[in-house]
């Protein structure tokens, strides 16, 4: 694939994930707003969402160029290698999401026992 092939394909595949993205930004940005009312569980959330947004960019870029540069090389068969980067993206995603996960969970007030 040439240059300018990967680079279209590059704009469809974030032209695709651009929902998210702006979703992402408007969570980090009311993230920011809540900072002084929720420091320690607004910096999770932020440092998540970066890092989710990091992810979604770069996976973009990985699953175009990579493949193509692996197969001139013969290091792999092609099932091999988009097996390998579809669990390091589900792994990395995974990992994100645990972070997302501990932040709704972070400083919650315990239940009021009922007698």
């Amino acid at each position: 694939m040439e240059t300018s092939d990967r680079l279209l394909e590059l704009v469809r595949s974030l032209l695709q994930e651009l929902p998210s993205l702006l979703i992402m930004l408007f969570c980090i940005l009311f993230a920011v707003i809540r900072w002084k009312r929720h420091p320690k569980v607004s910096l999770i959330v932020i440092i998540s969402l970066v890092l989710l947004l990091l992810h979604s960019l770069a996976f973009a870029v990985i699953y175009i160029w990579v493949p193509d540069a692996v197969m001139q090389w013969g290091w792999f068969s092609m099932s091999t290698m988009l097996t390998a980067l579809g669990f390091i993206y589900n792994l990395v995603l995974a990992v994100l999401f645990a972070l997302l996960l501990i932040a709704i969970f972070m400083q919650r007030k315990a239940a009021p026992q009922i007698s």
